[in-house]
């Protein structure tokens, strides 16, 4: 997840406003760990672009969205200088609309048929939007690439710790995401990526990538809206889907019908079905999700081993073994 906290006083957001924007600022809190500001013209998000130096090309996707229809997603606000980004001490902020609505709960079960129909729309609304191949929001198929770098990396750690102790808890845990990094191979071993973009183009899509609860907003009328397109990336739709229920099929213990319930209201938008490679694209994602890499490296790639990180990656195995009855539904 990319950072957008910002750490400058309310005295210097202020100023800064005031002079970039040409905007009379009333108040400001801070949420999280950007600032709320309440200006002349309307509620705005002050935020931090360190790791986005790309902003305006995201902010030319958004509008490219809106004008393929999908307009339940906010807008980036230009400086009277006309950027959408502004420089103070060598950092870059920038302003984007504040949609004071209320966010979906942690428990979406009630939300996610709507929540699933909601992201096919935007999916379709990105069709014919796409980055350069070298670019960093490049990623359509570049999931066997990851799995066979993160499995090098395993089996490293994995012999490492044979040699330690056989019965050891880090044993044990290596051993269970080479399996699951397997799996996830197996699953997309034979899927060409080139000729289902060519025969299915609307395969691919900008998937949003952070679709925790905080960036699913919903507004009086019962509308769903997306905020916080920072990690928007080119890739296979289904990364989206998979994504999703990552964050909001946990809780609920993985459910089969509450993830068919948000997978069918995603198909009840498309004007044709997801495909067999989709689906196994689909799977793969949920048998070796990135975190797991992320996750492994934080512990397994230090010198210094410490507990705490030792105790998060056991309890994210933990959680996953809910998982594992969904993989019998569609076999590689």
């Amino acid at each position: 997840m990319l950072s957008a906290n910002v750490d400058l006083s309310p005295d210097i957001i202020k100023s800064l406003i005031e002079k970039h924007y040409d905007l009379k600022v009333h108040s400001m809190v801070k949420v999280r760990a950007v600032y709320k500001v309440n200006t002349s013209v309307g509620l705005f998000g002050f935020k931090g672009a360190e790791e986005l130096t790309d902003l305006p090309l995201i902010a030319n996707y958004l509008q490219k969205i809106r004008d393929h229809g999908y307009t339940k997603i906010p807008n980036f606000l230009r400086s009277k200088e006309g950027n959408y980004l502004i420089k103070y001490e060598k950092k870059d902020y920038f302003m984007e609309e504040w949609l004071d609505l209320e966010e979906i709960p942690n428990k979406s079960y009630p939300y996610v048929k709507k929540i699933g129909e909601t992201l096919a729309d935007f999916h379709h609304a990105t069709l014919e939007i796409r980055p350069k191949q070298d670019s960093d929001r490049f990623e359509w198929g570049k999931q066997p690439d990851f799995l066979q770098h993160s499995y090098q990396k395993l089996f490293e750690w994995d012999q490492k710790f044979l040699y330690k102790s056989f019965n050891s808890l880090e044993k044990q845990m290596l051993d269970f995401l080479l399996k699951r990094n397997e799996l996830a191979y197996q699953y997309i071993k034979d899927v060409d990526y080139h000729a289902l973009l060519q025969f299915y183009p609307e395969s691919a899509a900008l998937c949003h990538g952070a679709l925790q609860s905080r960036n699913i907003m919903l507004d009086e009328a019962g509308e769903i809206w997306l905020i916080d397109f920072e990690t928007l990336a080119f890739a296979e739709r289904v990364k989206d889907l998979a994504h999703f229920l990552e964050h909001h099929a946990k809780p609920y213990h993985w459910d089969t019908q509450m993830v068919f319930t948000f997978l069918n209201g995603y198909q009840s938008k498309l004007s044709r079905p997801i495909t067999d490679d989709e689906w196994k694209i689909f799977f793969s994602y949920l048998a070796f999700p990135r975190r797991f890499y992320s996750r492994s490296i934080r512990y397994f790639d230090k010198k210094d081993l410490k507990p705490k990180d030792l105790y998060k990656l056991k309890e994210m195995i933990e959680s996953e073994i809910d998982k594992e009855p969904l993989f019998t539904l569609f076999c590689p």
